[in-house]
């Protein structure tokens, strides 16, 4: 027996019965029999940021291409759905999560690369790519409709919505990576002092731990007296680094508490999450150059959803301490109408965006070559109206016993 995930054919979890395996298959050899849990666990530390961000990164590119193209084409109420705001308010939300994912999946496969084993960032990229993808699929299929909900050729949606959930709970449950993991295990593992101190207090060392304290004391007070003016920092996500930074040194005098305050915990992975795909945007433009605008967007998007949370968290420290970190509380403006619809614009005018995701899709065939193809017709030729119509028919299921 063996499980069996919403039967989309992901072959998680263990196969029970009487199996007998050779020695000679035992990875590693004699020798290593019964060290097979920790290589599994060594695997997932790297495997956790390849697998479900690529399958995140696949689901949420062929959503997008998909999607964006049907609204360019697709008419109701005579105007084509791309020009209704209601429908680019979710085409943005689509462009913004998709272009995240598949610019921290570059950076985080550098990484891999070059050798590294970022155990916290595989965390991140598994939570917040599987966490954004969905959001993608769902919008996509508001968008297209009664064609996404059928099965059938036309339905290019079905197959990644039916596996989100998949990606959302196996290699460990997005909840627990997000409230336990990500922070939780992040800070003892990046912060430059918090180890050696926990380090000095395993060994008893009071001589070590007053000198280690005090490299953590002197860190926070940098960063509590630089914070009134941050002239020295290039932009804002720069500035919400420092300001992550400081917070985790407060968050850590929490001790064991953050375990069960959740709260406090899952909107640190948050931050720290959000400052990690914000890097992995400017270092994909510093390299690809794409967009500006987009850049510029997804840049802004997530500084206000960083402001907002540093607010939340200080708001939320317990005792008087959290007095301290007044100075990172700020008020930030709501977006702009104005700035979706030039993200639609910019997108549409600039045709690298789609072409860099359509990178990695195949398009040779099937229903995304047929849409892609519309874009190449003249709208007043029969080969379009009759590809158009081929295009917009919802999917229907032929059951001869239905009637039975």
């Amino acid at each position: 027996t063996h499980h069996n995930p919403l039967n989309v054919g992901f072959p998680n979890g263990t196969v029970k019965g009487d199996v007998l395996i050779s020695v000679d298959d035992v990875i590693g050899g004699e020798v290593n029999v019964g060290e097979g849990w920790k290589m599994l666990m060594e695997c997932l530390a790297a495997g956790r940021a390849v697998c479900l961000p690529a399958t995140a990164n696949a689901s949420s590119k062929v959503a997008m291409f998909g999607i964006w193209n049907y609204a360019r084409h697709r008419r109701q109420f005579n105007i084509p759905l791309i020009k209704m705001e209601g429908v680019q308010n979710k085409l943005v939300d689509i462009a913004f999560h998709t272009w995240l994912i598949q610019c921290s999946v570059k950076l985080t496969n550098k990484l891999l690369d070059s050798g590294e084993r970022p155990a916290v960032i595989s965390a991140i990229m598994k939570e917040q790519t599987t966490e954004r993808a969905r959001v993608v699929l769902n919008h996509a299929m508001d968008i297209h409709a009664g064609s996404a909900i059928c099965v059938g050729e036309n339905n290019f949606l079905e197959k990644f919505y039916r596996s989100a959930p998949v990606g959302i709970t196996v290699e460990g449950s997005n909840i627990l990576t997000k409230h336990l993991i990500i922070f939780g295990q992040g800070l003892n593992k990046s912060h430059p002092h918090i180890f050696d101190v926990y380090s000095t207090i395993l060994n008893d060392d009071q001589q070590a731990f007053k000198k280690e304290f005090n490299k953590l004391f002197f860190h926070s007070l940098k960063h509590i007296v630089l914070l009134p003016n941050m002239r020295g920092y290039q932009d804002s996500i720069n500035r919400q680094t420092k300001y992550f930074a400081n917070l985790a040194n407060f968050v850590a005098l929490l001790g064991g508490s953050i375990k069960k305050n959740q709260y406090i915990s899952g909107d640190m992975a948050q931050l720290m999450s959000n400052l990690y795909l914000a890097h992995s945007v400017i270092w994909c433009d510093e390299q690809e150059n794409t967009s500006s605008i987009l850049t510029e967007y997804c840049l802004r998007r997530l500084t206000n959803e960083n402001q907002e949370i540093i607010n939340r968290i200080v708001e939320n420290y317990p005792g008087m301490l959290r007095y301290m970190l007044k100075p990172m509380v700020f008020q930030y403006s709501s977006e702009k109408y104005d700035l979706r619809r030039d993200i639609i614009d910019e997108i549409e005018t600039n045709p690298a965006i789609l072409q860099s995701i359509n990178e990695n899709i195949y398009c040779e065939s099937g229903i995304l070559a047929e849409l892609e193809k519309l874009n190449k017709l003249d709208k007043k030729s029969r080969e379009y109206k009759s590809l158009y119509q081929k295009i917009i028919q919802v999917s229907e299921f032929k059951n001869p016993s239905f009637f039975r």
